[in-house]
C-alpha cells in the first residue's frame, strides 16, 4: 500500500474513532470497571448508528479486542506502580527510565495501529450515509465542546 493511501485510510479511520470516542463520552457519567464502559459506549454506537446485524459484529470484534488489550496495559500499569512510585519518592527524577517508560508504551500503542485499522476500515466499508452522516454530526459536536 502506498504511503498517500495509507494516510488517507488512516485519516478515515481517525475520524471514525474519534465520533466512537465523542460518543464514549457518554460512558463517563456511569460508574463501572472500564471493561464495562467499553461495552456500554459499544452498544451506544450501536444503538446511536442504527447498525445493522453485519456492523454489529464488528463492532462487537473491536470491543473485544480493547477490552483484551485493556486488560494487558492494566497489567502492565500494574507491574510498573512500585517502580513509579519509587521514582516519585527518589531525591532526583530518572528522565531515561521516564523516556524509556513513554517509549515502550508508546511502542505496544503503535504495535496496535495495523490491527484497528483493518478492523475499523472493515467497518467503515458498511456504513451507509446517514449513519457517516451521524458520525460527522457527532464529531462536530464533540469539537465544539472541546473548544
Amino acid at each position: 500500500m502506498s504511503t498517500c493511501n495509507r494516510k488517507a485510510k488512516f485519516g478515515k479511520v481517525l475520524g471514525l474513532l474519534a465520533a466512537i470516542a465523542s460518543i464514549g463520552i457518554l460512558a463517563g457519567c456511569h460508574r463501572h470497571s472500564p471493561e464495562e464502559k467499553i461495552q456500554y459506549v459499544s452498544e451506544k454506537i450501536a444503538s446511536k448508528l442504527d447498525f445493522n446485524d453485519q456492523q454489529k459484529s464488528l463492532l462487537e470484534d473491536i470491543t473485544k479486542e480493547l477490552k483484551v488489550d485493556f486488560a494487558e496495559e492494566k497489567k502492565i500499569r500494574l507491574s510498573l506502580k512500585s517502580e513509579v512510585q519509587g521514582m516519585i519518592q527518589s531525591d532526583q527524577l530518572d528522565k531515561i527510565r521516564v523516556k524509556s517508560l513513554i517509549k515502550e508504551r508508546q511502542d505496544r500503542m503503535n504495535s496496535k495501529i495495523d490491527k484497528y485499522l483493518d478492523k475499523v476500515a472493515a467497518l467503515h466499508k458498511t456504513l451507509t450515509a446517514d449513519q457517516k452522516k451521524e458520525i460527522i454530526e457527532k464529531m462536530d459536536k464533540f469539537s465544539e465542546k472541546m473548544e
